[in-house]
């Protein structure tokens, strides 16, 4: 069973998230839909989300990350990318085919916030701030997608798994502490584990991470950003001018 999170119970729930995207919405509409919108502990490894099945939940993390993963036919799956405070998991599905058509994983446990597909869907017609903020989101992770296509492809493995532990801290604001296994680091790459243990040990050697059981600390996020990836600043620069973009979406 789900925990709510803590403050969560007994009494009249505060309405006050730090996901960026809930912290959009209108104060009066918040005020409205406060009841529907509930605050939980998610555990790690908790799945939220299996591929093909119905959209009951709108998820928003506030410290917690949230994995997406993409499924073959043969039943393998690959990580395609990760949700933190920054976004929102069914959001988008909730209003249109209603299905996901990935696995949604709790990767770094934490708060979230979440809401019923039924009173998303009348939050999302009500409030024009939240339309905008989650058009603006699908915009960006349609600007990731492809530019992690390019990545995975002329990339070193070493440059990308410092763009995705930095990614990582960022998204779930849990500091330079995070419970990432080196299985999980391979499936979010989509190497082998093998190659996740020599690339931590070589990091590990430089003196920018340290890498334990089950875990990895970033001991220095300066060089650890000048070893990761072009496509981490290349995604920061698009997501800048999206955000910056005028605050009207394409409505019918």
């Amino acid at each position: 069973m789900r925990r709510p999170a803590p403050g969560a119970s007994g009494a009249p729930m505060t309405f006050n998230p730090k996901n960026e995207i809930l912290s959009e919405i209108e104060p009066a509409i918040a005020l409205r839909f406060a009841t529907h919108i509930e605050r939980v502990e998610l555990s790690r490894g908790e799945v939220l989300q299996e591929t093909g099945t119905e959209v009951v939940w709108v998820w928003f993390p506030d410290d917690a990350l949230i994995c997406i993963a993409s499924e073959s036919v043969e039943g393998e799956s690959i990580s395609g990318g990760m949700v933190g405070r920054n976004g929102a998991f069914g959001a988008f599905e909730a209003c249109g085919s209603r299905l996901s058509y990935s696995r949604a994983l709790v990767q770094i446990g934490g708060t979230a916030w979440r809401i019923r597909d039924s009173h998303y869907r009348e939050l999302f017609e009500q409030s024009a701030n939240l339309r905008v903020a989650i058009h603006k989101h699908v915009e960006t992770l349609l600007v990731e997608a492809r530019q992690l296509v390019a990545c995975t492809a002329i990339h070193r493995v070493e440059s990308r798994m410092c763009r995705v532990l930095l990614d990582a801290s960022a998204r779930s604001h849990r500091g330079p502490h995070l419970t990432l296994t080196q299985e999980e680091l391979a499936n979010i790459l989509g190497v082998q584990r093998s190659t996740i243990a020599v690339t931590s040990s070589a990091l590990q050697r430089a003196g920018l991470i340290r890498s334990r059981r089950g875990s990895i600390d970033i001991l220095d996020y300066g060089r650890l950003e000048a070893a990761a990836c072009s496509c981490r600043r290349t995604i920061a620069f698009a997501q800048r001018e999206i955000d910056r973009a005028p605050d009207k979406v394409c409505e019918g």
